[in-house]
């Protein structure tokens, strides 16, 4: 064990403990360092005849501290450099690794796609233990805004992202999908997309194709007429039930034992009993809702701060992941 300084004895003597923490101690428990460093292993810098490289361990904790508090690769060196809970987490005894490192850390991650293998991982241990049965799925999405300033040399917005509108509201970014499963409310898919793709013509991207119900907003309004959908959940018969009105694409029969539970335009709800089966659906998809307000408030992710969206995409199944991590400490399930 590392020798103590006087700055982490004197930190380590106060009677209270801070919010910050008691949160990385909690972290500590449920986040699966070990099993991760071994996924990245495999791509991380050998040591050769130049400087040692700086320890796995170290660099993944440093990139979970930015995540969980949506840190820029400066706020996070400079958190590690005067916050004694982070360094202590992280396990840093001198002077922080800078954000140049942090950054080529998170270019690692990114390049060679481990934010999804994480992703997997995880939910593959959720799946084992029976925490995730996928049994159904809420599917939604949401806006990410991007910064919209034209203050460059082109004199334009940021060319990988798209305008996208809900309601009355104009949004310019990106579009989150997630599928969530029905009974734990932890997250088994993500997809990205610019703003102006629509929710439904990407459902299909976020469900497995094992549910036995769907649930989602009134955005998802004839999903099971799409030809994508009908292809994914196709009874196996080879025959057809119709056409699709637009696309007059022939559409294969579904299994019987799928239903879809989808709310409603509200011009449509009319009748008391349209209310009460409205409800219904809702209380069911409003599991879907507190994954984006961990991601969103909890996280503080409401706006990309990477250009493109294969960079945002990599940050957005990270933070699902460090998601179903967080519900599972609320719930004191195990992830390791």
């Amino acid at each position: 064990m590392d020798q103590m300084s006087f700055s982490q004895l004197e930190f380590a003597s106060k009677r209270k403990k801070t919010k910050k923490e008691i949160f990385f101690e909690k972290m500590d428990q449920y986040v699966p360092i070990k099993s991760w460093c071994e996924i990245i292993r495999p791509h991380y810098y050998v040591k050769g005849n130049g400087r040692e490289p700086i320890a796995l361990e170290i660099m993944l904790k440093m990139y979970l501290v930015s995540n969980w508090f949506n840190l820029s690769d400066p706020q996070t060196e400079d958190m590690l450099n005067e916050n004694m809970a982070a360094r202590n987490y992280v396990g840093v005894q001198g002077n922080a690794p800078d954000e140049t490192t942090l950054c080529k850390f998170r270019k690692l991650l990114e390049d060679s796609n481990l934010t999804e293998q994480f992703f997997t991982q995880l939910n593959d241990v959720l799946v084992s233990n029976q925490v995730m049965l996928k049994e159904g799925t809420i599917v939604d999405a949401s806006f990410i805004e991007a910064p919209n300033s034209i203050k460059n040399k082109d004199k334009t917005p940021n060319p990988n992202m798209r305008n996208g509108k809900k309601g009355k509201k104009h949004f310019f970014g990106m579009k989150v999908h997630i599928g969530v499963d029905k009974d734990s409310g932890m997250v088994h898919s993500v997809a990205t997309t610019t703003a102006n793709e629509s929710d439904l013509a990407n459902m299909h991207k976020v469900l497995h194709g094992d549910e036995k119900g769907i649930w989602g907003d009134s955005g998802y309004v004839g999903a099971e007429r799409r030809v994508e959908i009908c292809e994914k959940y196709h009874d196996g018969s080879g025959e057809f039930d119709g056409k699709h009105k637009k696309t007059n694409t022939p559409l294969l029969k579904k299994k019987n034992d799928i239903n879809f539970h989808i709310n409603k335009k509200l011009s449509k709800v009319i009748t008391a009993e349209d209310v009460e089966q409205e409800r219904v659906k809702s209380r069911v998809r409003a599991k879907v809702e507190h994954v984006f307000c961990v991601i969103k408030h909890t996280f503080g992710f409401r706006k990309t701060r990477l250009r493109t969206v294969a960079k945002n995409h990599a940050k957005l199944v990270m933070l699902a992941t460090l998601t179903n991590v967080l519900r599972c400490s609320q719930r004191n399930l195990a992830t390791i």
